[in-house]
C-alpha cells in the first residue's frame, strides 16, 4: 500500500500582459492557514484588559514563503530572471500584489480540495471494503424516559 508521506507540490501558471510565469506551490490546508495566522498575533495588556493585534503583512509574507516553493518566468524590469528567494518573494509581492494574491488563492483552493480528499480517504478507510461500519448498539428503555445503551461484550 502506497501512502502519502509529504505535501503535494503543484505548478500553477499565471498569464499577464507582460507574459507568463509558473509557480511551484505547496498548498496549505485551512488548518495550517489558521495556525499561521495565530502565530502572527500579538497580545498586549492594558489596564487589565488583553488586546489582540494581528500583523497581516507578516502573515501574508509568511504564507508566501511557505506556499511558493519555486518559480519560472519571473523576471525583473530589464528581463533578468529573478531567483526564488525570501527577499525576492517579498519584492515581487510588494510590487505585484494582485499576481501573488491570485497564485495564493489558487493554492488555497487546492489546499481545501486536498483536505477534503484526505477526509474522504479517512471515511473510506473507516468504512472498509463492504461499506460503512455498523455500530452494534441497541437502546433499551427502562422505567419510562431513561435509556441505556446495550453494547455487546459490556455488562450492565
Amino acid at each position: 500500500m502506497k501512502l502519502r508521506t509529504r505535501k503535494t507540490e503543484i505548478w500553477i501558471t499565471e498569464v499577464t500582459d507582460e507574459g507568463e510565469a509558473r509557480f511551484l506551490v505547496a498548498p496549505m490546508t485551512p488548518k495550517e492557514n489558521f495556525e499561521l495566522l495565530e502565530k502572527c498575533k500579538t497580545k498586549e495588556w492594558d489596564r487589565n484588559q488583553r488586546f489582540t493585534d494581528t500583523d497581516f503583512y507578516k502573515f501574508k509574507i509568511s504564507k508566501i514563503n511557505q506556499t511558493i516553493k519555486d518559480w519560472e518566468g519571473v523576471e525583473d524590469e530589464v528581463g533578468r530572471p529573478l531567483e526564488c528567494s525570501r527577499f525576492n518573494k517579498e519584492l515581487v509581492y510588494q510590487y505585484n500584489t494582485t499576481l501573488i494574491d491570485r497564485v495564493l488563492d489558487k493554492a488555497d483552493k487546492l489546499g481545501e480540495e486536498e483536505e477534503a480528499g484526505q477526509e474522504e480517504e479517512a471515511k473510506n478507510l473507516e468504512a472498509g471494503p463492504n461499506g460503512p461500519a455498523k455500530k452494534d448498539k441497541s437502546v433499551v428503555t427502562i422505567a419510562g424516559n431513561s435509556t441505556m445503551e446495550d453494547v455487546p461484550g459490556k455488562k450492565r
